[in-house]
């Protein structure tokens, strides 16, 4: 039995079990480790406070907004060209590499010299120099990580964040006890960061010590070429995921960006669900696209699209339903002005976790040149309904916005990639629209009565999964059957 488990979790043999061992491993790292760190983030929203708290995610947001000039979309093409071309990796990590470190010597520029002027909120200005530290480490940390999942070595990733997100949790419990702020905050961030950065240089040693070596100014160039439409659509998402804090900030004060990022942050970890799925089959999805293996990807990706669904539908209906209980319990009373936020906020679920999956199929592809610039208008949208909507409507508009922006952006890309790879999700939905349905009368009902969250949440759960069971549904039975141990069940 030992042997079996070391066998699936640490060699890749066929395709199916590589995307389950990728997929159980991105699970460790992103969703296990991910509630370490929510441990302390919860903890210092709540004796931080709205305003104190706004300020921490103001400055976590300037970061993220800046990170879009840290990368041109040399990570994915690092990711596809490992995995595709075994033979030229160590050529494509050295040269990646210097390309990245002059993106960061830039984006570390920036932030020195133009993130100042975007802040309207003193206390988050004050953070900035901070800023452009934690983006150099982040940026090594990545960089290592797109390595990695070339090599479909997931469980070094698992490690890699698992250490951060530990870090970041033990630091932050002992440095709040010093100083109750949001700059005692943003250091035990950047500890975490940069020990996980360590870490990631120490697993690559031998890669890292060979950096001086086949530096080629014609790769450079071809890895340029390929990666800017991969860098627009990037930067274009991570404009949108963080153009709503930043316009808060210039509409509205420190506390009700609080507001909007306590609601947020429930979300964004929810989004890690099919970013772990894309990242776990990505390695796999290149090779059945390099090799024209057309009714493998379809396959593939129907599945994918399918289990995408089969998780958000009940997420989204069990988060509407249970917004209040769900905001007060995790980060109390002071926060429930987020609810009808977050109510908007989670429904972005079905929009995101399909454009995640498209957007690693449009790479897989090389079809980033043709539509990236969807992305360009769900972004222009983004701050025009946010521009629109924020002044009137200030946290729940900022919400209405990000559906509007995601709606539109995601419209535009499924269309195209229809016409580019033939797939078919809608029929496998019904059996899941109605577990889902059934599900969310049942936690409607146990809210009025006053049942606990948690043991509501639990139940709901029970009964969606039971109703798929018996329902003998097709995505149900498959996702089940990529778990061996539960395959006699």
């Amino acid at each position: 039995m030992i042997a079996k488990i070391r066998s699936f979790l640490f060699e890749n043999k066929t395709a199916r079990q590589t995307v389950a061992k990728n997929t159980f491993w991105l699970a460790v790292s992103q969703l296990g480790s991910r509630l370490i760190r929510a441990a302390i983030i919860i903890y210092a929203a709540r004796i931080l406070g709205a305003s104190e708290y706004g300020v921490f995610s103001y400055a976590l947001g300037l970061a993220g907004f800046f990170t879009l000039f840290a990368d041109i979309g040399i990570i994915q093409l690092l990711t596809r060209e490992t995995a595709g071309h075994s033979e030229n990796r160590q050529a494509y990590f050295t040269n990646s590499f210097w390309l990245k470190s002059l993106l960061l010597l830039f984006t570390v520029l920036l932030v020195v010299f133009v993130a100042p002027h975007f802040s309207n909120i003193q206390e988050a200005a004050a953070l900035i120099p901070l800023v452009a530290l934690l983006v150099i480490f982040d940026g090594i940390r990545e960089f290592s990580i797109g390595y990695l999942r070339g090599l479909e070595k997931m469980e070094w990733e698992a490690l890699i964040v698992t250490f951060m997100n530990v870090v970041i949790a033990v630091a932050g419990f002992i440095i709040l006890q010093f100083s109750v702020s949001a700059r005692a905050l943003f250091h035990a961030y950047i500890a975490s960061v940069g020990a996980a950065a360590l870490l990631s240089a120490i697993i690559l040693r031998k890669q890292f010590i060979q950096i001086f070596k086949n530096i080629d100014a014609q790769l450079m160039k071809k890895i340029a070429a390929s990666a800017w439409p991969i860098a627009f659509a990037g930067m274009l998402g991570i404009f949108m995921l963080n153009t709503d804090i930043i316009m808060l900030g210039w509409w509205r004060g420190a506390q009700e960006i609080g507001y909007y990022s306590a609601g947020q942050r429930i979300v964004q970890v929810l989004y890690t669900i099919p970013a772990l799925l894309a990242s776990g089959i990505f390695p796999i999805l290149s090779r059945f696209s390099n090799r024209g293996e057309q009714e493998r990807e379809r396959e593939l990706n129907e599945k994918s699209f399918s289990f995408a669904y089969m998780v958000a539908i009940p997420l989204v209906t069990g988060g509407i339903i249970l917004a209040r209980p769900i905001i007060e319990l995790v980060f109390g009373a002071e926060y429930l002005p987020t609810v009808p936020a977050f109510q908007i906020l989670i429904a972005t679920l079905l929009i995101t976790f399909p454009t995640i999956l498209l957007s690693n199929l449009v790479i897989a592809h090389n079809q980033q040149r043709q539509t990236f610039w969807f992305m360009g208008v769900g972004s222009l949208g983004n701050v025009f309904f946010n521009a629109l909507l924020i002044p009137p409507f200030g946290i729940v508009g900022s919400s209405v916005a990000t559906i509007g922006a995601q709606l539109l952006n995601t419209t535009l890309i499924w269309r195209y990639m229809k016409r580019v790879v033939q797939f078919s999700v809608l029929s496998r939905l019904l059996k899941i629209i109605t577990a889902s349905a059934l599900m969310g009368v049942f936690s409607f009902l146990s809210n009025t009565l006053g049942v606990h969250v948690l043991i509501t949440i639990a139940l709901s759960a029970i009964l969606y999964f039971a109703v798929l069971w018996a329902a003998r549904d097709k995505t149900f039975s498959e996702a089940k059957s990529m778990v061996p141990l539960l395959n006699r069940f």
